[in-house]
Formats: structure tokens, C-alpha cells, sequence
């Protein structure tokens, strides 16, 4: 009787070691050759496994790429990690610092695999990815946008806050999509420590959202209009500048 439980706890083992070692493959063929380049054949020959592998640890080649777009989330600052920086009790301004300390450090130490598709995802969306991958990211987003509102005290349905989310959001998102073998010949930011340019990425934030911040409740900023096609619909524009009393 043990020897059964044992055989079959090794079984259990070795097939998650053998799924793991499919999706790490699957990751990095999709990030060189993309989803449509990519074949089961490929992917199981790379990983050394049975073409039936697939299909036995995961449905389909599009159930692969699904949990590989779920494996590049987990990689790239995941739900899990945001809503604990989130539920820290500290102030709005330290927990955007957590966000992106946990973004450069990713950054920094995740294989670029993974940024490669997040970046092929964000830019080209597949049909597997898309809307539903698009989802995840904004989720990560909004948490972001409270934070600035919160630091900047502008509304979160203002267009000058999603211009601060941008703003705080662009240099990391800049770093995630660029090959850093390759940017490392080109771009000194990359030859650095990542902690070390996140202080001067983190003071040139912060600086930038308390000065937009204090123009903002001066009414300095200017009203921001609608795109023609979007006024024609009747979207009543958000003004930008200061707050109602």
C-alpha cells in the first residue's frame, strides 16, 4: 500500500516537472518565432517530450498559449503582488514606489521571453491574447491610477490623471519591450544596476506628479477636448484643471 501512494506521488511529480519544463520551452519559441510560427511539433521536439505531451498536459497548442499568457502575467508584477503592495498600510506615495520597485526588479530578472510577448501582446495582440490579455494589464493599471490619484488628488475619471498614469507607467513599460542583449550594445541605462536607475526613474516621477499636482489645484491646466468623432457621439468631455469646491 505505501509503495502504491509513493509511485503515485513520484507519478505526480514528474508530471509537473515534465508540464513546467513544456511551458518554460513554449515560452521561449513563442518569443522568437511568434503563436502562428509555432507549432506542437516544434515545441515538443525543443522539449525533448512526445508529440502526445501537449495535448496530454494542457488540451491544445492554443490551451498552451493560454497558460503561457498566464505564465508572462506571473512574471511581470502579478495580481498576487499588487494587491499585496495594495493592502500595505502605508501611504499612496510608498505603495507606487513598492509597484515599481516590484516592475524594475522584473524587469531586471525576468528572462526576456516573457517580455517579448507581453510586449508582441500589447503592440499586436493575437487572437488567443488580445482583449483578455489587454484585461489583465489594465487591472494592474487601475491599481496604479488610484495610487496617482490619491498622491495628485485629481479624479480618476480626469483625463490629465490617465496622463500621469502614462507618464509614471512609460519607462518600464519602454524597458519591458526592448531585447536586453541586444539594448545593452546600445542603451547605457541597461548596463547599470536596475535598483540604482530606479532611484533616479522614481525621483523624476514622483517630482514630475507633485508639480503637475500643485498646477492642477492652481487651474493652471488646460481643458482637454474630445476627439471630433468622439464629441459627435456625445461624450461629454472630463475637464482638466482645478477641481470643483
Amino acid at each position: 500500500m505505501i509503495s502504491i501512494f509513493s509511485r503515485k506521488k513520484h507519478d505526480r511529480k514528474d508530471g509537473d516537472a515534465t508540464r513546467r519544463h513544456i511551458l518554460e520551452t513554449a515560452v521561449r519559441l513563442f518569443a522568437e518565432h511568434g503563436y502562428a510560427d509555432t507549432t506542437s511539433k516544434m515545441i515538443c521536439r525543443e522539449a525533448g517530450v512526445n508529440i502526445a505531451a501537449v495535448n496530454y498536459h494542457f488540451g491544445s497548442r492554443d490551451d498552451l498559449y493560454r497558460a503561457v499568457l498566464d505564465d508572462v502575467h506571473e512574471h511581470i508584477v502579478n495580481m498576487r503582488e499588487m494587491e499585496s503592495i495594495m493592502g500595505a498600510d502605508c501611504t499612496a506615495e510608498e505603495k507606487l514606489a513598492m509597484v515599481l520597485d516590484a516592475y524594475i526588479s522584473n524587469i531586471y530578472n525576468t528572462q526576456s521571453w516573457h517580455s517579448r510577448i507581453w510586449a508582441h501582446e500589447l503592440i499586436a495582440p493575437s487572437a488567443l491574447g488580445g482583449i483578455s490579455f489587454l484585461e489583465g494589464t489594465l487591472v494592474k493599471e487601475r491599481s496604479i491610477s488610484a495610487l496617482c490619484s490619491e498622491i495628485t488628488d485629481i479624479p480618476m475619471d480626469d483625463p490629465a490623471l490617465h496622463c500621469c498614469v502614462v507618464t509614471v507607467m512609460a519607462p518600464y513599460l519602454i524597458m519591458l519591450c526592448i531585447q536586453r542583449d541586444v539594448a545593452r550594445r546600445l542603451v547605457s541605462i541597461f548596463r547599470y544596476r536596475g535598483e540604482d536607475m530606479n532611484v533616479y526613474f522614481k525621483e523624476l516621477i514622483f517630482s514630475g506628479l507633485h508639480t503637475f499636482a500643485e498646477r492642477y489645484r492652481n487651474g493652471e491646466m488646460p481643458r482637454a477636448e474630445l476627439l471630433a468623432e468622439d464629441a459627435q457621439m456625445g461624450v461629454l468631455p472630463v475637464p482638466a484643471g482645478k477641481k470643483d469646491a
